[in-house]
């Protein structure tokens, strides 16, 4: 069962193939902002999905991020998701990099929960 204050976290080594330059977001070699925001996402996703019964699962649509400081490669990242607020199926999430106890980024994203089946039969009848 979902309940507000729940947490979940992930270890990120940054690669080469992690950095501004690779993910066309930037040029230099450092962690890139869209990387980030998809860590956030994941353990957001994960930390979701851990509870939920099958057939379940969210969908992401919204972030509000902010990238405070870049990660050079090989940097290890922690990647934190709190539950902050349940509105029936929507989940927003506060999310968190930190490299050495500094924050790297921060903010909210927001999910819904959706019936997988349900979702896919909506998306190919609509035109």
């Amino acid at each position: 069962m979902l309940e507000v204050g729940m947490k979940y976290e992930i270890d990120r080594v940054v690669t080469e193939n992690d950095t501004a330059a690779k993910a066309a977001s930037g040029s230099v070699e450092v962690l890139a902002t869209p990387v980030m925001i998809a860590w956030m996402e994941e353990a957001s996703l994960r930390l979701a999905q851990k509870e939920l019964e099958e057939g379940l699962t969210t969908v992401g649509t919204e972030v509000n991020i902010k990238h405070l400081k870049g990660t050079l490669v090989g940097k290890t990242v922690k990647v934190l998701s709190t539950l902050k607020e349940i509105d029936r199926k929507r989940l927003v999430f506060d999310v968190e990099v930190i490299e050495d106890g500094v924050a790297v980024g921060t903010g909210s994203h927001t999910r819904f929960i959706i019936d997988t089946t349900k979702f896919y039969e909506k998306l190919k009848n609509t035109k």
